[in-house]
């Protein structure tokens, strides 16, 4: 009788015992070796740090300048294209609109480059003063 209860496969407590699966190990092969990359720094040293933001605030500020004349362009060239009596009025024989684009235009780009320069150089400044530090 003893081998008939040896026999007999081992009940699993529970209501649901008889439908579970039975359980399988996976392992990986034991040559296998785990090759995790190391992950390199954004920034190696404060250095690189304060390089990337100057040249990262640098370009947003070219980008805001571009954006600026782009928009006061549009902005002008919209308005005297919706404002028709705007080429009745002529000087030396030149319509006003091309006074105020071929002409006009110039110190306003001057006026951007000059801001845009003095806003460099102040960048620039605070990265050579945080860098000498």
């Amino acid at each position: 009788m003893s081998n008939e209860q040896n026999e007999q496969p081992e009940q699993l407590p529970g209501r649901l015992a008889s439908q579970r699966p039975q359980r399988i190990r996976v392992q990986a092969p034991q040559d296998a070796s785990l090759n995790v990359p190391l992950a390199r720094p954004e920034h190696n040293t404060a250095q690189e740090f304060y390089v990337r933001q100057l040249i990262r605030s640098q370009l947003r500020l070219a980008v805001a300048v571009a954006a600026g004349l782009l928009a006061m362009l549009v902005g002008i060239s919209a308005l005297l294209a919706l404002w028709p009596t705007a080429y009745e009025f002529t000087l030396l024989a030149i319509p006003l609109p091309w006074w105020i684009l071929g002409i006009g235009m110039y110190p306003l780009i001057i006026i951007a480059g000059v801001l845009y320069n003095r806003a460099a150089a102040r960048n620039e400044e605070r990265y050579r003063s945080i860098s000498r530090d």
